[in-house]
Formats: C-alpha cells, sequence, structure tokens
C-alpha cells in the first residue's frame, strides 16, 4: 500500500519516548543504521505469509486435502518458503504433521505483518507455536518443553495452578527447522 500525503500514518516506535539507547563503544554510523532498519520495518508493507507464498508459487491447498502420510512434503515446501521470508518456526514437536499444517494454514500464514525482504538477514520473525501466552499454549509448554527448573519455577509462582504431567515429544522436526 503506499501512503499518500493525506493517508493515516502509523505510530512509529520512533514517535515514542527513547526506549533504546546506545551501548558503549557503538560508533554513530552503526546506531544510525540501526535506526533506519528500525524505519523501514515500521514503514514495511503489511501483508500475509499466504500472499507471499502464492506469490513465489508455492500452492497452499486447504489441510482437509491431505491425511497425516500425505502432507509431508507439502508441509516441508511451506517450512522452507516461510524461511526465506524471514520466518522461522519454533515448538513444534508437539503437532503432527497434519496438525502443524492445519496450524499455519487457519492461523499464521494468514496473520498480518510487515513483510521483511528476504535480503535483510538480520531481521527475523520467530513464530513459538507455545508462544501466545495462552492457557493451552502454556500448558502445552509445561507439559513437553519446560526443563525441570521451569516446571519448578512455574510451580512455585504459582502453586494453585495444576502442573500437567511431563509428556514426551511425539515428533522430532525441531531440529531439522531452518534457523536464521
Amino acid at each position: 500500500m503506499e501512503r499518500t500525503p493525506n493517508s493515516p500514518r502509523r505510530p512509529s516506535f520512533l514517535d515514542q519516548s527513547p526506549l533504546i539507547g546506545r551501548s558503549p563503544g557503538v560508533s554513530d554510523e552503526v546506531f544510525e543504521a540501526f535506526l533506519r532498519s528500525v524505519e523501514d520495518f515500521e514503514n514495511a508493507p503489511q501483508t500475509t505469509l499466504s500472499r507471499l507464498l502464492i506469490a513465489d508459487g508455492i500452492q497452499l491447498p486447504p489441510p482437509d486435502a491431505f491425511t497425516e502420510e500425505t502432507v509431508h512434503d507439502q508441509l516441508w515446501e511451506v517450512i522452507k518458503a516461510m524461511a526465506h521470508h524471514r520466518n522461522f518456526l519454533f515448538s513444534t514437536n508437539h503437532l503432527t504433521d497434519l496438525e502443524l499444517y492445519r496450524h499455519l494454514w487457519e492461523d499464521t500464514l494468514n496473520s498480518p505483518f510487515e513483510a521483511v525482504a528476504p535480503e535483510m538477514t538480520n531481521t527475523a520473525w520467530h513464530i513459538d507455536l507455545t508462544g501466545d501466552g495462552s492457557e493451552e499454549s502454556t500448558a502445552i509448554w509445561l507439559r513437553y518443553y519446560a526443563d525441570d527448573w521451569d516446571r519448578r519455577d512455574w510451580h512455585d509462582r504459582f502453586p494453585e495452578d495444576p502442573l500437567p504431567p511431563r509428556a514426551p515429544l511425539p515428533q522430532d522436526r525441531d531440529r531439522l527447522l531452518p534457523k536464521p
């Protein structure tokens, strides 16, 4: 979307009181480059991953077109295409391939975001499938991903909340996911 002089402008991080500072030894040139990258990011057009992937020629059939046995290749094509657009998945091992594809298709691929150009290798979206803060995602994190220390800490801070039993991760996919 092109901005015209009369179109509304999204609030900018740079419009707010300074929340950033400069570490000792950071040159003016590096600091100004950082500020330019923040401004470029904030001015990037909003889109969805599905639009970007379709423009790249990636087919996005609905999840009901697949079975657990047939979705694997399509899922990995989508995961790799997302990484090309600097979108990286984390904490997916609690989902089957079909459940993950369904989640991506119904939610992640259609959520608006500021498109990050592939050449901006110092910028990325990190998509943690246990990180939305809901009770359900917290229970999933505690059940599958939290280590003993995290579980003890959670129980100490929220003793009234029942701690779900630990369960082994049903998948071993996360170690194979593209990384930023």
